[in-house]
Parts: C-alpha cells; sequence; structure tokens
C-alpha cells in the first residue's frame, strides 16, 4: 500500500491511545498499515508470527453477515476499501458524491466504508467510517461491532470520526455503536431485521479531546522514541514487541511457572509484602490449600507432583469408559432457523470407547453445513454412547450444559440426554484435586494442561490450512466452511482436519486417564 505515512489515521490514533511508544515505533517502522474491508480492525499478530490474513477472525460471524446488515438498511451502498493512493482519493470523492446526494435516498439508505479527509493545520488526517446513515437534523455515524458490547477503542474510533467529518463540513446528528442483539430469533429466509441495536455513545464523545489527541500524535510522531509509559499493555500481543526492545534487564524477571500469581491474586499480595518474588521462596506450610502447596511443590522440585487416591475417585460410575469431547460454535449472525446470535451450537463430538479387552474404538460426529446440526448431533450420541458407563471429559461441565440445553429442545429426547449428563466424570475436578505439572503456570485450560501434562498426542494445537490462511480452532475451522463458495474439496481437507484434532484430544483424555491412575504411566 503506498499511503504515505506523513498521514494519521484511525489505527494510528487506536495504537497511541493503548501505547505511545507503540506508534512511534509503527510509525517509524517502514511497515505501511494494511487495507482493511471489514467493520473490524484485524487483529495484532503474535511476536514473531507473520500478519493474519483479514477476515480469519471474523469467520464467526457467520455466512449471512452481508445479508443481514442489508436487511436492516436495504438501501446500503457499500464502497471497497482504497488499497492505494489513487484508489484513496477516488473513495474520497465517491463519499463525496453519496452524501451530497442522500435526499434521493429513501429513509433506510447507509453508506458503508465511507472514507473522510480533513487537510487541517498539522498532518492530514484520513478515517474510513463503518457506516453513516440518515437523520432528521444530519447524519448518523456508527461503529459496526458483531459483539454484545463496545469498547472504550470503539467510542474513541467514533469521536474521531465526527471530529474528521465536522472538519470536513458535514451536519452530524449523532454517533453510535451498531451491536449485536442476543435477544434476537433468526425466523430464516433471510429476514435479519432486527438484529442490530443502536447504542448511543454521543455524550462519551463529547467527553474525548480529539484536537488534543492529534496535537500530542504529531508531537510524537516528530519527536524521540518515547519511554514505555505506565499501564501499557505489553502482556497483549504486539506486532512491535520485537523492535521495542524493552530496557528491563536490571529488574528481576520471574517466569510466569514461578509467578505468586499462580496461587491468586489477593495471597500473592501477601507474599509479594512478606519479601517473596517467586514460589520458588515460598515455604510449603505458609499456603493452607492443598492446590497451592502441589503448585509451589512442583514448581520448587521441577517436576509434577501427584497426591492422593485419583483412582479411586476415577471408580465413581462403573461399567465400560467412554473418553468424550464436543466441539461448538457461535455465530454473531445466526445462519439457522429459531437460533440466536451466539448460541452455543454444538456441531462436533468425537469419542473413545474402551472395550472389555482393552481395544480402543473411536466413533465421532460431525455436521455437515446446510443445516441446524443439533438434533442429529443428540441422536448420534444416544445411538454411540450407550447406556452405561462413565463418560470422562475435561471441564465436563461444557459437555453436561451442551446436553441440558439439547434436552430443553428436544421434550421427546430428554431421558435419554439427561441420562448421558448423569455419567460424565470431570477428569478437570479429579487433577485440580490432585496433581499439578509446573510447566501449566497456573492455567488450567485443556490447552495447558495437555500440553504439560500429555503433549504427546498434540491436543494442545489445532492447525487448519485454508486458502493460504491459517485456521486455529475448531469453531473457525466449522465456521469457514459454511459459505456457500466452499467447495466440496476444500470441505472435505477441513473435515479431515477435525476429525483428526478430534481423535487427538481423545486420545489426550486417556492420557490423562492413565495420569490420574498411576504417574508413572505417562
Amino acid at each position: 500500500m503506498t499511503v504515505p505515512r506523513a498521514l494519521l489515521d484511525d489505527d494510528d490514533v487506536r495504537h497511541w491511545r493503548a501505547c505511545a511508544r507503540r506508534f512511534w515505533l509503527r510509525r517509524h517502522s517502514g511497515t505501511a498499515p494494511q487495507p482493511q474491508d471489514e467493520d473490524e480492525p484485524a487483529a495484532d499478530p503474535a511476536p514473531g508470527q507473520p500478519p493474519r490474513v483479514p477476515g480469519v477472525d471474523r469467520l464467526v460471524e457467520g455466512p449471512g453477515r452481508a445479508q443481514a446488515l442489508r436487511a436492516s438498511f436495504p438501501g446500503l451502498v457499500s464502497l471497497a476499501a482504497p488499497q492505494d493512493e489513487a484508489g484513496w482519493q477516488q473513495a474520497v470523492q465517491a463519499t463525496r458524491e453519496h452524501l451530497a446526494a442522500t435526499e434521493l435516498q429513501g429513509e433506510a439508505w447507509a453508506l458503508q466504508g465511507a472514507c473522510l479527509e480533513w487537510r487541517g493545520p498539522g498532518l492530514p488526517v484520513r478515517v474510513r467510517v463503518d457506516l453513516i446513515t440518515r437523520g432528521g437534523a444530519g447524519f448518523r455515524i456508527f461503529r459496526l461491532r458483531h459483539a454484545t458490547a463496545g469498547t472504550e477503542a470503539d467510542v474513541d474510533a467514533v469521536a474521531l470520526w465526527w471530529h474528521v467529518a465536522l472538519k470536513a463540513g458535514l451536519r452530524v446528528q449523532a454517533g453510535g455503536l451498531l451491536l449485536v442483539d442476543t435477544g434476537f430469533v433468526y425466523p430464516g429466509h433471510g429476514l435479519y431485521a432486527g438484529l442490530y441495536r443502536e447504542v448511543d455513545v454521543g455524550p462519551s464523545v463529547g467527553d474525548r479531546p480529539v484536537d488534543d489527541w492529534l496535537a500530542a500524535l504529531q508531537q510524537c510522531d516528530a519527536g524521540p522514541q518515547p519511554p514505555i509509559p505506565l499501564g501499557a499493555p505489553c502482556g497483549q500481543r504486539c506486532e512491535m514487541m520485537a523492535a521495542c526492545a524493552l530496557p528491563t534487564p536490571s529488574l528481576q524477571v520471574v517466569s510466569a511457572e514461578a509467578s505468586l500469581d499462580i496461587v491468586g491474586r489477593e495471597l500473592a499480595a501477601e507474599l509479594r509484602a512478606e519479601g517473596h518474588a517467586s514460589l520458588h521462596t515460598v515455604p510449603l506450610q505458609r499456603l493452607a490449600a492443598g492446590r497451592h502447596r502441589r503448585a509451589a511443590q512442583a514448581v520448587q522440585w521441577g517436576c509434577p507432583v501427584m497426591e492422593g487416591d485419583a483412582r479411586a475417585a476415577l471408580r465413581v460410575v462403573p461399567g465400560p469408559r467412554r473418553w468424550l469431547r464436543f466441539e461448538t460454535v457461535g455465530f454473531a449472525v445466526p445462519p439457522w432457523a429459531g437460533t440466536q446470535p451466539y448460541q452455543i451450537l454444538p456441531f462436533q463430538w468425537s469419542c473413545d470407547a474402551e472395550s472389555p479387552g482393552g481395544f480402543i474404538q473411536h466413533m465421532d460426529y460431525l455436521a455437515g453445513p446446510d443445516a441446524d446440526p443439533r438434533r442429529d448431533f443428540a441422536l448420534s450420541l444416544m445411538e454411540h454412547l450407550g447406556d452405561h458407563g462413565p463418560l470422562l471429559a475435561y471441564n465436563a461441565g461444557f459437555e453436561r450444559n451442551r446436553l441440558r440445553e439439547l434436552a430443553l429442545r428436544f421434550d421427546d429426547l430428554r431421558p435419554a440426554l439427561e441420562a448421558l449428563a448423569a455419567r460424565i466424570v470431570d477428569l478437570f475436578v479429579l487433577l485440580r484435586e490432585h496433581y499439578y505439572h509446573p510447566a501449566m503456570a497456573g492455567s488450567w485450560s485443556a490447552r495447558s494442561v495437555f500440553a504439560a501434562a500429555v503433549p504427546q498426542y498434540g491436543a494442545h494445537h489445532f492447525a487448519c490450512a485454508w486458502r493460504g490462511q491459517l485456521l486455529e480452532s475448531p469453531l473457525q475451522a466449522f465456521a469457514a466452511v459454511q459459505h456457500k463458495s466452499v467447495s466440496v474439496a476444500e470441505r472435505r481437507a477441513v473435515f479431515d482436519s477435525l476429525r483428526a484434532h478430534g481423535r487427538r484430544h481423545c486420545a489426550a483424555l486417556r492420557g490423562l486417564t492413565r495420569l490420574l491412575e498411576d504417574e508413572a504411566s505417562d
């Protein structure tokens, strides 16, 4: 992209508000910003990783996103994101022409991707507005978010757009956020009117001194590299982390594996006040809770710790054992009639079943792309999971809740689904009561536990190549194949990745079970 870096834009303001050093490094690194044609800014890449391709992180918005916006604004006009300076100037001119002709449009008119520029004193500022509509006394400016709540950065964006619009000679009546209404139930047939709700942010916009911001940005840009500000979100993913070169060699760096926060923030604060910098120096008798002592002991010994009789706890449900995992998706724009925004919808289950002779049989179900999968999902569970024996899962409240939701949805299947839920045994609870590995660094997520305790199965990692991009979660992968443009071969490749991940997950669950039964076995 050839847009000169002398210009200030939305991304500059966003990064400066988060961290002035980050803003300065981006401006002086020689890396031009990438054009965006989406309603949300692209996520920043992890340090050392290539930039994400725009669109991957928004696959779960659903295949009906464009259709939903047009249902709310039938007169919608969309301007494509400019790819270079000439394209930007064309987009600015097209924006002027559309805004000048609004009186010829109907009440449902809206302009998506309006490009505005203000060349006042100092550096020029240009913005690309998510949505402009017509009001009774002027224009209304909206930040479109496929989310249930906005952020301070969203209000900042509206404030900047409003400011530039006024400088460009527009009469702005109001500014707000367009958010997803979770109470909306999709009736089908593309009838998405009512999906979005408007949130007026006018009073908050008035509190934002945009003129002062722009002056400070210009001063920062022209000056030397600023220091790291207090409160900078360095723990978040930042593409400038390597260039930042945090000047902290004199500080004692505590690894995440030994952090006092593993035992909770309040207790960690007490331990710091007592002079401790990490769990390495905390006496075990100082920790009252057994799980905290296990964590500190594992850190101090540098190896996992197992305590108590977990084997006996695993025998609470007799019969052949099965290891079970669900995958779910929640679309911002629901694709199936009778579903709601972000409703948790199960689309895949994976199960390893143990025979009396010790043979393991893998079974699974993976929904197709064309219909609400819930009933077929429930029926396939009832067909394959039998009527007795424990169903071992990790953080099993997730699976239990999905079964209960299905039971509420389908009255005729309720008794069988509730019986399945009653058979679930939670490996998370057993591990938390008996085990700790220092590599978990205080995290009990399935990914962290799999990576620390049973890394040989690879269940802590999901990666699926998709049109030159990388999908990093099962819900992203399933969301990708919902679009009508997906070919049979592409869908087959994604489904193969999902099924392979399900096998790895079940194998990891079996590994955790063996770990609880006999630590030496793994």
